[in-house]
């Protein structure tokens, strides 16, 4: 009798596994798959782009890159030219004024300087003013230029018309201009004098008295 409760046990317990645990872990299973496998994909395509991005590249060389030459490319034997030497042609030298020409300008530049320095004394649009202001942005530059574009050490040779030669042409233009600041100078201070006197009327008018 308890050998056959026994065997009926066991045979309700392999009816109840084959029915019903056994499918309930199969649709188990299933579930967890179904919902695993979207992120498991994921992180394959992740892993799969990060170990393709660290994979070493391939060198390309460009146009401007140097090419190594094969081994069997390479010239086996050299043979050394040598070549003509190169003349680099020497720089023309620079033409110089001559000594004496030179403390000219320097004179005529000082007196520019010293009058542009009472630019402030001289009347209103004076055309003295107007001549010193272009002796020195114009008028000295565009003769010492104008003789230095002669050929280097020619200026004491070229006969300019009158038959004086370049040099000489170039020493007289420059005491015009030297002779013309010195008009100039002369000029502001005879202003000056004038004001000075013209102020002494002006007291005397003023006071009624002549000054002592």
């Amino acid at each position: 009798m308890r050998f056959l409760v026994l065997l009926f046990l066991i045979l309700g317990m392999l009816a109840f596994l084959t029915v019903v645990a056994i499918p309930l872990w199969i649709a188990l299973i299933f579930a967890v798959w179904r919902l695993v496998m979207p992120w498991l994909f994921i992180g394959f395509v992740i892993w799969a782009a990060f170990a393709i991005s660290g994979r070493p590249r391939p060198r390309r060389w460009h146009g401007h890159s140097y090419e190594r030459v094969p081994p069997t490319q390479a010239p086996q034997n050299r043979s050394w030219t040598r070549t003509a030497p190169v003349h680099v042609p020497l720089p023309a030298a620079k033409p110089e004024l001559p000594i004496d020409v030179q403390v000219k300008v320097e004179q005529i530049r000082r007196k520019v300087d010293v009058l542009l320095g009472y630019a402030s004394r001289f009347p209103p649009f004076s055309q003295d003013l107007f001549i010193v202001r272009q002796t020195a942005s114009d008028y000295l530059p565009r003769t010492i230029d104008a003789y230095l574009a002669l050929p280097p050490g020619r200026g004491d040779q070229i006969i300019v018309p009158g038959g004086k030669t370049a040099l000489q042409e170039l020493k007289e233009q420059l005491d015009l201009l030297d002779g013309k600041l010195n008009d100039i100078a002369e000029d502001l201070q005879r202003h000056d004098l004038e004001r000075l006197l013209a102020n002494r009327r002006f007291l005397e008018d003023k006071f009624g008295r002549t000054a002592k």
